[in-house]
């Protein structure tokens, strides 16, 4: 497998990194493009793409905000990833993929449902993994904004008080505060053992304000995955909700946590065979 680092343009034209990972296959026209959660995790994406097997190239581009070359831990203002997205996801086509199968891992499955609510048609076919959809839904664990722990893989805090008084200021138009942190992860692009601090305007350009009924239902091409040992979803509350929301089963995944499941075998072996039967 071959792996490049490279740079996109932005319609602001800002330099963004993004991962390339290529390897021969027979489905050369396929661009399996993943959005990373609150941490970007890129050891788990390069064992994702090492385990990805239905054809085509992987990419994972590093979100605004994250890397050490631009701003960070910030937007310039509210939604301004879904532009971002958008820009790549043109780029990727630009280059020659005529089939797009956009995936999420975590909070980046938020920000898919933003961008399907704009638009249904930007991808082929979309995957969902250990999603975290909106942080007021009742589906995960009590803790899950707390996970700071050395018996979990899954290392960020959210203040979540904090970020559900901001977003109640926002709506009523009070934006003076939308710098203010409200998440705190490991810093991946800067210094060893560091922190990156993050706003509440980048994180809430993840999601959707709400969730609306039945926003995947007219939408077939997708398919959504949990670990059974999920430190942040709990798998039987999202099951339920995901049938009752989306009108669509969850494939649980045993044994599998909230990272590690980015390169279960299982979860590369059902997405090949869905893409299979679709050609």
């Amino acid at each position: 497998m071959k792996t490049e680092w490279k740079k996109y343009v932005t319609r602001d034209f800002t330099h963004l990194h993004y991962v390339h990972f290529s390897k021969p296959s027979n489905a050369q026209h396929r661009a399996f493009i993943m959005i990373h959660g609150v941490t970007a995790e890129v050891d788990h994406h390069k064992e994702l793409a090492a385990s990805y097997q239905a054809g085509g190239d992987v990419f994972l581009p590093i979100l605004r905000g994250y890397d050490s070359e631009n701003e960070r831990g910030d937007l310039s203002y509210l939604g301004q990833y879904d532009e971002d997205l958008m820009d790549f996801i043109h780029y990727v086509r630009n280059m020659g993929f005529s089939e797009i199968i956009l995936a999420g891992h975590s909070m980046g499955c938020a920000n898919i449902l933003r961008l399907i609510n704009n638009n249904k048609t930007l991808a082929d076919f979309y995957v969902f993994i250990a999603p975290y959809f909106h942080p007021r839904l009742p589906v995960y664990q009590n803790d899950a904004n707390d996970q700071f722990k050395p018996e979990t893989d899954v290392d960020f805090e959210v203040y979540s008080k904090k970020a559900t008084s901001l977003a109640v200021l926002h709506r009523l138009g009070l934006n003076y505060w939308n710098k203010s942190t409200v998440a705190v992860i490991p810093d991946e692009f800067g210094s060893e053992g560091g922190t990156l601090e993050l706003t509440f305007r980048l994180i809430m350009s993840r999601f959707l304000e709400k969730v609306p009924e039945n926003l995947l239902t007219e939408i077939e091409n997708f398919i959504t995955f949990v670990g059974e040992k999920d430190e942040v979803i709990v798998p039987d509350k999202l099951k339920e909700w995901h049938q009752e929301q989306f009108h669509k089963e969850v494939t649980l995944i045993p044994g599998e946590d909230h990272n590690h499941i980015l390169h279960h075998s299982t979860v590369h072996d059902k997405i090949a065979s869905t893409m299979n039967k679709q050609v």
